[in-house]
């Protein structure tokens, strides 16, 4: 009996002392870490959340290999009515900052920040001169713009040195890179809209008006009140797009294109997509202009 209690007091002894090893161990291991990353280890990045993709493209041009990105909205998914999933909140509550648009893209911020009361936030609409939607609210594209994007980059800039200073440097040179390439392509698409006659171009959904600003364009939307057109409203805008030599029709990979097919048909116009969301910022913006820029010929 007591050989088998001595037996039984071993092994309590034994699986304890296991027990408490494993413990120490996960506790050094993660103190490890917290330190090296706090002194600056280099294989350590940056955790940045942000709304939207083209965010997220400013984000890495900026932030380099020393960031690592995680885009809240999906692609596909409408920014608008866009509700963040259990598993989202959980990558941003890891996150060391937040990249948000602004200008009440975010109506549901309020329940992410909740997640991560020590993240950093940066609003990449502080400084942009923001424009009025119809119904008097604020337009939130500001990111459609390559003038407002160089804006946003520059805030994200700041964004990023806050959280990592010693890697201002490193921020910066990236970021003036950046904002020359921006600048370039916003030269040569101001060119190619100088010389146009026709100023008109008609897209299913709003989005594209602080780009229509930049350039002196008129952006005219089928949608009406951000809800598909009535009868008298499409029949306005058929009658205009007459008028106006239209031959094409701009629609959203979002959206669904039914009013714009309706259009299409009775002008024997064609339909492009434009995705404000995609993710490869400078491409998207050149490919735009250049099929905005042709449907005004």
């Amino acid at each position: 009996m007591i050989s088998n209690i001595n037996k039984i007091t071993i092994l309590v002894l034994l699986l304890a002392v296991a027990i408490l090893s494993g413990c120490i161990s996960q506790d050094e291991s993660s103190s490890d870490t917290l330190s090296e990353n706090a002194s600056g280890n280099a294989s350590y990045r940056i955790k940045v959340a942000t709304t939207i993709a083209p965010l997220g493209d400013f984000v890495k041009a900026v932030g380099g290999e020393k960031v690592e990105v995680t885009v809240v909205v999906p692609p596909g998914a409408e920014p608008h009515t866009f509700e963040p999933t259990p598993s989202l909140m959980m990558d941003v509550a890891k996150a060391d900052l937040y990249v948000m648009n602004g200008a009440g893209l975010e109506f549901w911020m309020d329940k992410l920040l909740e997640t991560n009361k020590r993240m950093a936030v940066v609003d990449s609409s502080q400084g942009i001169a923001l424009l009025q939607e119809n119904e008097g609210e604020i337009d939130p594209h500001v990111w459609i713009s390559l003038r407002n994007a160089a804006v946003q980059v520059n805030n994200i800039c700041s964004g990023l040195i806050e959280v990592d200073s010693k890697n201002k440097d490193f921020y910066i040179k990236n970021r003036d890179a950046y904002l020359e390439t921006l600048k370039a392509l916003d030269v040569e698409l101001n060119g190619t809209f100088a010389g146009k006659k026709n100023k008109i171009f008609i897209v299913h959904h709003p989005a594209w008006t602080y780009f229509a600003r930049d350039y002196d364009l008129s952006q005219v939307p089928l949608m009406e009140n951000e809800k598909e057109p009535g009868p008298k409203y499409l029949g306005e805008v058929i009658d205009l797009a007459r008028r106006s030599n239209i031959t094409t029709i701009f629609v959203e990979p979002e959206y669904n294109p039914k009013a714009a097919e309706v259009m299409a048909r009775e002008m024997n116009t064609g339909i492009v997509t434009l995705d404000p969301l995609a993710k490869n910022y400078l491409k998207n913006m050149a490919y735009a202009g250049r099929e905005i820029a042709k449907s005004l010929a």
